[in-house]
């Protein structure tokens, strides 16, 4: 499997990752058994990069990936993990984008502990907070590399204009966004701003 590089900062990885939402049930029922076996193929196939969330079934997905490691401690060697936080509800159970330092903290504390690991390879906001200014939002997940919890930082869904500011307070070693044959966002700039700036462009569809 091909290797690059996420960033001038941030880790190397296999060029195709897996997405693990479908470790929760937002594509169907599923279980550990059946996670497992996934990540015993990526292994066998070179897919060294896996990507999750706390909201992935509201942790499902990163306990099934802290289990597989747990049982197979080897493959924290061998793994590249990314997750992401910022979506969560307000008191009325609306979704809402929080980028706070506490709120960034207190979520990648959990996964952490989800996870079974100190630390992971990237963490990403996984969307902007309209309360927050970008430099805010990377000023709060820089402190999070300094403080040993994460390797490096990301963005989720941004525009061009975006990430150049963000680069600004903190190197970003990665961008997040939807990318396929029918969603061509990322062609209108921000596939040309990351190639400028040195960030990884990591697709989902």
């Amino acid at each position: 499997m091909e290797k690059r590089k996420l960033g001038a900062n941030g880790p190397e990885v296999s060029a195709v990752g897996y997405g693990a939402m479908s470790f929760s049930d937002m594509y169907g029922p599923t279980n550990e058994t059946q996670s497992h076996a996934i990540l015993n193929t990526c292994r066998d196939l070179g897919v060294t990069h896996i990507d999750t969330a706390n909201v992935y079934g509201v942790g499902k997905s990163e306990t099934a990936i802290g289990s597989y490691l747990k049982s197979n401690p080897n493959a924290l060697s061998e793994f590249t993990i990314a997750t992401k936080a910022s979506i969560t509800s307000d008191a009325d159970g609306n979704r809402i984008f929080d980028n706070s330092a506490e709120h960034l903290e207190t979520e990648l504390d959990k996964s952490l502990q989800r996870l079974g690991v100190e630390c992971v390879d990237l963490f990403y906001a996984h969307r902007l907070d309209p309360l927050l200014t970008p430099e805010e939002t990377v000023a709060n997940l820089s402190r999070l590399v300094k403080k040993g919890k994460t390797k490096a930082i990301g963005l989720s869904e941004v525009a061009p204009s975006t990430l150049r500011r963000a680069m600004k307070t903190y190197p970003i070693a990665a961008v997040q966004s939807e990318y396929s044959l029918s969603t061509r966002f990322p062609d209108l700039g921000l596939l040309q701003t990351c190639a400028e700036l040195g960030v990884a462009l990591v697709a989902f569809s």
